[in-house]
């Protein structure tokens, strides 16, 4: 917590992200779910982190009778302890011990064509290389949008 004291823009950064895919789902799927909620992995030892946790957050849902859940780790590219074990198996089992029925967990992007194509484009716009174009066809089909140039990728 003490560097999200200092200013860390991490966790504004998180909320904008989480808004942003949510108003972006809503407007491309007709069924996008209205609810969620952000809460917080990673809690190391003593030090008070972000809240809500993630495991308090199950609990709640599940004394509140939920059945179902995605938890969607927004913040992690890549698959590593913390989503494989502690969100895939420490809490599936948690919930399962709370009554809940089905818990699914979001993959990360990895080494997606998209992710990759659109971090290149990232990487190309930062160092003054106008990357022109799109990189792939299907990340500018996918119509999702980046830093401040808002140019699709």
């Amino acid at each position: 917590m003490s560097l999200v004291e200092k200013g860390d823009p991490y966790p504004k950064q998180i909320e904008e992200t989480v808004r942003l895919a949510c108003e972006l789902g809503a407007k491309q799927y007709p069924v996008w779910p209205r609810t969620h909620l952000l809460c917080y992995q990673s809690r190391v030892g003593p030090a008070k982190w972000l809240q809500p946790p993630l495991t308090g957050t199950i609990e709640r849902l599940a004394h509140e009778g939920v059945k179902e859940m995605l938890v969607v780790p927004i913040s992690f590219v890549t698959e590593h302890i913390e989503t494989l074990h502690e969100i895939n198996i420490e809490a599936r089992e948690e919930a399962k011990k709370l009554g809940v029925e089905t818990f699914r967990m979001m993959p990360a992007v990895g080494d997606s064509p998209l992710f990759i194509a659109a971090l290149k484009d990232l990487v190309l716009h930062a160092v003054g290389i106008d990357a022109g174009l799109p990189s792939t066809p299907r990340a500018s089909a996918a119509g999702l949008e980046t830093g401040p140039t808002s140019r699709k990728v």
